[in-house]
Formats: C-alpha cells, sequence, structure tokens
C-alpha cells in the first residue's frame, strides 16, 4: 500500500471526493480540519500495513495551510491560442496560468503578470522557448526564473523588456533570471546544461535568496534547494533538534546538508560540525552562512553522497556523535546507511520527504542494528499527498 492509495480509500470510507491522480493539489480543495484528520487515518492504515506502528507520533498540522509555496513553478506552452503557464494536469488549458490555493499570493499575481506580458505582440521569440517559469521566495523579497531551451540575441533582448516592465511593476520581485536548458527536462532547475555554454544569466537583483530562521541569516542560490514551507521550518528546526537532544560536546554530521539550515539552526552547540552534499553551490553557501554565524566548527563538503564517499570523507567516530541525513524523496545512495551504521553512533535521524520510502528505508536500518524509536510526521506539505516525517533511530 503507498500512502495516496491509503489516503484514497480513507476518503472513500469518509464520502470525501480527491482531485484526480497525478494532480499536484488533491487535497487543496479541501477544509484543512477534514484535510489533516484525512491524513492522520491514511498514515494510521499505512503504518499497520507496513508494521511502522510503533513510536509513531501524531501529526504535526502546519502553521499556514494555504498559500504557503515559496518555490513555485508553471510550465510554459506556446501556440496559437496564447501562452499557458499551467500544470502537467492542466494540459488542456489553452492560454492563462493554472489556479492554485497553495501557492504565495505574491507567486500568482507574479505568474498572471508574466503570462501577460509574453503573450505581447514582439514577446513570441522569449515566449516560444520557454520551458518554465519558476518563482522563489516570500514576501517581497522574489526572485523569478525563466528556463529556456536556447539562448539568443532575440530571446535575451525580450527577457530585458519584460524585466524592465517587471521592475516598475510593484510586485515585489528583486531578481530575475535566464536559465538554460535545451534538453526541456522536468527537472527545471536541476538538467545538465551545456558545458562550455551561457547558461546562467541575471537579468537584475541580488545572487542570492535569503531565509532567516533561528536567530541565523541564511544564503543560497536560487538553483539550490530550499523547503517549499518557509512558515514550517521553525517548526521543522525544532523537531529535529528535540530529536537528536543535546549537542553540547558531541560530533554532528548533516547529510544532504544543502545550504546549512540544520547545521546552522540545528548544530550550533556541537563540538564539530560536518555538512556533505553534492551540490557544489549549496556547499558554497553553506560554507559562507557558517562564516556569517562564527560557526568555525563547522566543515562542508561536496560529493555524492554514497557509502564509499562516506568512507573516505568522514573521520572515525568516537560514538558521541549524532548524525542527521536528509535525502532526497527517492532515498539514501548505495551504501549509505550501511556505511553509517559502521560508525555505530548513538543517535541517527532519517528525514524523509516521502512516506513511502519509509518503509524500506527503516528495514535497512533494522538489517545492521538499529531500530527506530520515534517518528514524528509534519504537514509540511498541505493540501498535497505527501508528509515529512523526522524519524529517531537508536542501536
Amino acid at each position: 500500500m503507498t500512502f495516496a492509495e491509503a489516503l484514497r480509500a480513507a476518503a472513500l470510507r469518509g464520502g470525501l471526493s480527491l482531485r484526480e491522480e497525478g494532480h499536484p493539489e488533491p487535497l487543496a480543495h479541501l477544509d484543512y480540519g477534514a484535510e489533516l484528520r484525512l491524513k492522520q487515518e491514511a498514515l494510521k492504515s499505512f503504518a499497520a500495513s507496513h508494521g511502522l506502528e510503533k513510536g509513531l507520533g501524531p501529526i504535526v498540522g502546519a502553521t499556514q495551510p494555504r498559500g504557503y509555496r515559496a518555490t513555485t513553478k508553471r510550465r510554459a506552452r506556446y501556440s496559437r491560442q496564447g501562452l499557458a503557464l499551467s500544470f502537467a494536469a492542466d494540459a488542456a488549458l489553452p492560454s492563462g496560468v493554472s489556479e492554485s490555493v497553495l501557492d504565495a499570493p505574491a507567486h500568482r499575481a507574479l505568474y498572471a503578470f508574466t503570462q501577460a506580458q509574453l503573450s505581447r505582440p514582439g514577446m513570441s521569440a522569449l515566449a516560444s522557448e520557454l520551458n518554465y517559469v519558476i518563482v522563489r521566495g516570500s514576501g517581497a523579497a522574489l526572485a523569478i526564473i525563466l528556463n529556456l531551451r536556447a539562448f539568443d540575441g532575440r530571446i535575451v533582448g525580450a527577457a530585458k523588456r519584460w524585466a524592465e516592465a517587471l521592475q516598475s511593476a510593484g510586485l515585489g520581485v528583486l531578481s530575475a533570471f535566464l536559465y538554460l536548458d535545451p534538453t526541456g527536462s522536468d527537472y527545471y532547475l536541476e538538467a545538465r546544461r551545456p558545458v562550455g555554454k551561457l547558461s546562467w544569466k541575471k537579468l537584475f537583483g541580488p545572487e542570492a535568496l535569503e531565509v532567516r530562521l533561528d536567530g541565523r541569516r541564511l544564503r543560497f542560490p536560487p538553483t539550490v534547494f530550499s523547503q517549499v514551507n518557509e512558515a514550517m521550518l521553525p517548526t521543522l528546526t525544532a523537531t529535529a533538534r528535540e530529536l537528536l537532544g543535546p549537542l553540547d560536546g558531541r560530533a554532528f554530521v548533516d547529510l544532504y546538508c544543502g545550504y546549512g539550515l540544520f547545521s546552522l539552526c540545528v548544530g550550533g552547540a556541537a563540538r564539530s560540525i560536518v555538512g556533505m552534499d553534492s551540490e557544489g553551490p549549496a556547499i558554497e553557501a553553506a560554507q559562507e552562512n557558517a562564516r556569517h554565524a562564527g560557526l568555525s566548527q563547522a566543515r562542508f563538503i561536496a560529493g555524492r553522497v554514497t557509502g564509499e564517499f562516506l568512507a573516505e570523507r568522514l573521520r572515525p567516530s568516537d560514538r558521541a556523535e549524532s548524525i542527521l541525513l536528509d535525502p532526497p524523496r527517492q532515498g539514501t545512495g548505495p551504501g549509505v546507511i550501511e556505511t553509517l551504521a559502521r560508525r555505530r553512533s548513538d543517535v541517527v535521524v532519517h528525514v524523509f520527504c516521502g512516506t513511502d520510502e519509509m518503509p524500506g528505508e527503516l528495514e535497512r536500518w533494522r538489517r545492521v542494528g538499529y531500530s527506530l524509536s520515534r517518528a514524528t510526521p509534519l504537514d509540511l506539505f498541505p493540501g498535497s499527498a505527501n508528509l515529512e516525517t523526522l524519524a529517531l533511530l537508536k542501536l
């Protein structure tokens, strides 16, 4: 049983209707209280079907269940009917913008402005080469990125005209960028781009996004992953802090660390901090964030997180070590869990951004001597069929 299947079964029992499979917001039309009860019932069924009931706590509800997404995107499609900026589920939309109640209101206004501007005469060179429009940030600190199949003089010229209009529109946009992806990949900020060609161009504004959390200022490039629900970041770091316990005098290992969210907002009291991530720009941002915070005990290493890489780059453990790993939705890389288990660290927190990965990954931990002590699910993605769960593992 998948979590989505458990949700649909629970909705059927409760007489609730969900949007079609594949829709990015299958629960967003529900009252949030009903959504949270539905997710709780579905999680209970999912856990029972996989033998995960022990230690699984109730879902911690979202502080801002609608209008929260601080990273959003729309796929672009240009035709004689005009420019459509849509979700995949709205592929039949001839023009206009797919509506969302989960996106921050400022994002929705920015999509509407961009769709209207790029539908104007003289903008077809830009509109016809557009893969995605991506908006990042919250409040009055937004960045917008046009993901394009090609760069040439006509396209860049049209983009500059759009950027000039954008700066005059009063929509809270601090920066705008062009991003080259000739493959049209679904990975809208992660595709391999041509080597030796201009593939990233700033149109205006600062080079970095910024969040402030737990007394820290954290900056990162617009292409680096960050949590879509900034309103829940205090809950996320507080939960990690609670599960890890006191870090004073301990070593802290932060895997898939990104720009240093957990390293800096949770691990500050540790005697040493080591963060690892495959994204070089994220590691550079983490290093700069640590310098700004005055955390001289923190070091960050760029490289694909595999068992072999961990064995090579992590210093031997003295067991006074706490580990947090926050892998992407597809789970940990080859040999990661097995290599970490050989360190015999007495506190491990595994962050799951997809519920369906939990049974397989927890079984791997069980086979190497670790058991689930506690798990705290957070509704980090209200309106969607996902949860973020932090699992405490003990020897």
